[in-house]
């Protein structure tokens, strides 16, 4: 743990040290993780995003027998990412732009962006990572300026997420088709897209950037607005939905958890 430690906050300071980066942030907490227990994701925010023979330079210095993986395109969502193994933990880091980082930001602050992207990508999730950042770096107050923006939900984003969510908790048609037929296949299919609109929309009742579909029980265990033993009741609903002969149980129980979070969202 003592190598861990000394080799990542070496490194931690080297990056700030580079050209254009001002702020580094890690999710999660402080604490750095046991071995196999996690990987460190570590998001590095600059004006201009250093270039890769700087970066690997940089890494090498701190220690000749690193494993390095470095790269140059940028991806989509994540930045332009490099990889770096401290005995078997993963760090990953994640060089951005911050301009674009503030702007797209403030898209999806006011709901320009409401659905999951490429399949798995949730851009309010970003909203939550940054929100909840461990600070390691932050010369220019980024970090701080943009967790400032996010601490209050804003109004139309909450108005915004209710309206699309609810309106798409139960396609009636393809849940009616499937559970006529007992095709589980095609159900689980119609039922996981709805729990997606289901978590998104209880995460916005309670006020919450919704991270992903990752510990989403434990989140919602600490909700204050919630319908009565939502956790069992979706935890049923996929249970009963494994099966043909109890699938037309599982979709009665899924109508009851739509009207039931409705009539919640339509009593705040």
């Amino acid at each position: 743990m003592y190598i861990l430690e000394k080799i990542f906050y070496q490194l931690i300071n080297e990056i700030s040290n580079m050209k254009g980066v001002h702020s580094i942030g890690k999710t999660g907490t402080k604490e750095l993780p046991q071995s196999n227990e996690s990987d460190i994701d570590i998001f590095i925010f600059c004006d201009e995003i250093p270039d890769v023979n700087l970066r690997k330079t940089i890494y090498k210095d701190i220690k000749n027998n690193l494993k390095i993986f470095t790269n140059d395109i940028e991806s989509k969502h994540w930045g332009i990412m490099d990889f770096i193994y401290i005995n078997d933990i993963e760090i990953c880091l994640m060089y951005f732009n911050s301009n674009k980082v503030m702007a797209e930001t403030d898209n999806i602050l006011i709901g320009d962006r409401l659905e999951k992207e490429d399949n798995y990508f949730y851009p309010i999730g970003r909203c939550a990572t940054l929100k909840n950042i461990y600070v390691l770096y932050d010369k220019e107050d980024f970090l701080k300026n943009i967790r400032d923006k996010l601490k209050t939900f804003p109004k139309e984003l909450y108005d915004k997420k209710v309206k699309y969510h609810k309106n798409r908790l139960n396609d009636k048609e393809d849940f009616e088709r499937a559970v006529s037929r007992g095709d589980v296949l095609f159900y689980h299919f119609v039922l996981d897209i709805a729990i997606d609109h289901y978590l998104q929309l209880l995460f916005t009742l309670n006020q919450c950037y919704f991270p992903s579909r990752k510990k989403s029980i434990e989140f919602i265990d600490g909700f204050k607005v919630k319908p009565n033993d939502t956790v069992n009741k979706i935890l049923k609903v996929v249970d009963l939905g494994g099966n043909k002969d109890t699938i037309k149980e599982s979709y009665a129980i899924w109508k009851k958890l739509c009207k039931d979070i409705e009539d919640l969202e339509n009593s705040l």
